[in-house]
C-alpha cells in the first residue's frame, strides 16, 4: 500500500532582523507531501488520487507555525511543482524584512508575484499559526470569530451511479445534512445522476450541484431547471468563470440561486460579479484569496453588498480545514461551509486542528490552529 511520503524539501535560515509583526523569524522550511486519497475524486475539471501539496513552516526559537496548500491547476494554476518552487521562493525573499502586521504582510505577498494563491495561502496560514501560538490564543481569536461549529455539506464526486450512492448512504449514515453533488461532464448522465441521487435523499437532508464551469449557457439552463424541480439549494459555478455574462441571464432564467466560485478569487472579483449581478452567492477559498486575510476581505466585500457567501475548500488535510472554518466563522454572512476535504485523504500528516461529527465541524482548541505534525514529516 502506497502511504505518505515526502517528495522534496527544502530548508533556509534568516538573518537577524527578520520579523513579521514583533516576531523574529529564525528559519523556514517547505516540505511537498504526497498522500494517496482514499477514493478518485473527479470533477469536471480533473481527476484526483493523491494529495499532493506542499506544509510551510515557520520557525521562531522553539514555536513553528505550520501552513500548508493543495490545488489542481486547473483552478489556481500552480501543480505541486509549482507550489513548492514559488512558496520556497517567496520565503527566501522575506530575508532581512521587517513586516509590521497582517495588512503589511499581506501587500509583501501579493507583491511579489502574480497569482499563486495557493503557496501564498500557506506562507499566510503559517504566519497566522505561529502568531497564535506565540499569544497562546487560537488564531479564530485573533480574527474576531467563534469557535461554534458548522454544518458542513460532504461531497459525491463525478462517479457511476452505484458509487454515488453508496457515498450518499455512508454520508447520511454518518449524519449528514448536506450533500454536494459534482457534476459538469455530460449533460444528459449528470441529470441522470441528480434524480438518482435527490429520489435517495432522507427528509432531513438537502443537496446541491457544483458543475465546476462545465457547461454551456443553455446546458445550464437545462440542468438548472431539473435542480429547481428537485429543489436544490443553490447551483455552484456552472459556466466558465470569466463569463459572467452568462452567469447573470441564467440567474434570470433558471429559478435556483446561482454561487460562483472559480469566478471569484480576489476583492476586486467580488465586486465585478456583484456589479454585474453575476451571482446570488459566492464561494471563498483560502487557497484562491491567498490567505486568511484576503479571503476576510473577500467576505467582507460581499457582505457590504448583502450576498451570502460558503467557505469551501480544496482537498487540505485538517490543518487547512481549520484554517477555513476560522474564516467562515469570522464574518456573518456566511451562511454554508463546505470543508470535508480532509475526509478523502488515507493518511492525515496533521493530528488536531477540525474534528467532523454527525455532519458538523468543531474546532479543536488550543493555540494557532491547535495541530500537531505526525512525526514521520517532522
Amino acid at each position: 500500500m502506497i502511504e505518505m511520503e515526502i517528495v522534496n524539501s527544502f530548508k533556509f535560515h534568516y538573518r537577524t532582523g527578520t520579523e513579521i509583526a514583533g516576531i523574529g523569524i529564525d528559519n523556514c522550511e517547505v516540505l511537498r507531501v504526497k498522500i494517496p486519497l482514499n477514493l478518485v475524486f473527479e470533477i469536471s475539471l480533473a481527476s484526483q488520487e493523491f494529495y499532493d501539496g506542499i506544509i510551510v513552516k515557520l520557525i521562531s526559537g522553539d514555536i513553528t507555525g505550520y501552513g500548508e496548500a493543495e490545488t489542481i491547476a486547473e483552478i489556481t494554476g500552480e501543480t505541486p511543482e509549482v507550489l513548492f518552487n514559488i512558496s520556497s521562493s517567496i520565503l527566501m525573499a522575506l530575508n532581512g524584512r521587517k513586516i509590521e502586521g497582517f495588512e503589511d504582510f499581506s501587500e509583501f505577498l501579493n507583491n511579489y508575484c502574480y497569482g499563486n494563491t495557493a503557496a501564498k495561502s500557506a506562507i499566510d496560514m503559517a504566519f497566522y499559526d505561529l502568531l497564535g501560538k506565540s499569544l497562546n490564543v487560537h488564531v479564530v481569536k485573533i480574527s474576531g470569530g467563534s469557535f461554534k461549529p458548522r454544518k458542513t455539506s460532504l461531497t459525491i464526486p463525478i462517479s457511476p451511479k452505484k458509487e454515488s450512492l453508496r457515498l450518499l448512504e455512508t454520508y447520511q449514515n454518518s449524519g449528514a445534512k448536506i450533500i454536494k453533488v459534482k457534476i459538469g461532464n455530460n449533460l444528459e448522465k449528470d441529470i441522470d445522476r441528480i434524480k438518482f441521487i435527490a429520489g435517495n435523499l432522507r427528509e432531513d437532508a438537502s443537496f446541491f450541484a457544483d458543475a465546476n464551469q462545465g457547461y454551456n449557457l443553455n446546458s445550464a439552463i437545462k440542468m438548472a431547471q431539473v435542480l429547481s424541480k428537485y429543489e436544490a439549494i443553490f447551483f455552484e459555478q456552472p459556466v466558465n468563470r470569466f463569463d459572467l455574462t452568462s452567469a447573470r441571464e441564467l440567474r434570470h432564467k433558471s429559478g435556483i440561486p446561482i454561487m460562483l466560485d472559480e469566478s471569484v478569487f480576489s476583492p476586486m472579483d467580488a465586486m465585478n460579479v456583484i456589479r454585474q449581478g453575476a451571482a446570488d452567492m459566492i464561494n471563498v477559498k483560502l487557497s484562491k484569496s491567498g490567505g486568511i486575510h484576503q479571503a476576510i476581505k473577500v467576505l467582507t466585500v460581499a457582505q457590504a453588498a448583502g450576498v451570502d457567501a460558503m467557505v469551501g475548500c480544496m482537498l487540505e488535510s485538517k490543518l487547512g480545514i481549520a484554517a477555513s472554518l476560522v474564516v467562515a466563522n469570522s464574518v456573518s454572512n456566511v451562511k454554508f461551509t463546505d470543508l470535508d476535504g480532509f475526509t478523502y485523504l488515507s493518511e492525515q500528516p496533521f493530528e488536531g486542528g477540525v474534528e467532523l461529527k454527525l455532519g458538523m465541524d468543531y474546532l479543536v482548541a488550543g493555540p494557532g490552529f491547535a495541530v500537531k505534525l505526525k512525526e514521520k514529516l517532522i
